[in-house]
């Protein structure tokens, strides 16, 4: 099996944002150590996660919204790193613009 190592988030993008409904992402990395993706959320949209086994964390490319972790909320905006720890709750809402986040986990993204 070939591996990939290089990967072009903007025609996974692309791709992305011609679906419609919800859950838009493309996992482009995934192992038993470390899996790795692209999501997009629309304005309005909120999306929660159960505790994950593993630690994941979100980088904040485009848009804003608010990020709750645990039982404290964050406002993200580009440039923002957030980690979610294991096994902790959280959830993406109040999205204001169309928000673009990668997501990298310690591990399969279950």
């Amino acid at each position: 099996m070939a591996r990939k190592f290089s990967h072009d988030t903007n025609q996974y993008l692309e791709v992305l944002k011609k679906r419609k409904g919800t859950e838009i992402y493309k996992t482009f990395v995934r192992g038993n150590k470390l899996s790795m993706g692209i999501q997009i959320l629309r304005k309005g949209e909120d999306y929660g996660e159960p505790a994950h086994k593993n630690g994941e964390v979100y980088y904040i490319v485009k848009g804003s919204a608010t990020l709750k972790i645990g039982k404290k909320n964050y406002k993200v905006s580009p440039g923002m790193a957030m980690h979610v720890p294991p096994k902790v709750v959280h959830k993406f809402y109040n999205v204001k613009k169309e928000l673009i986040f990668l997501f990298i986990f310690g591990g399969l993204d279950d």
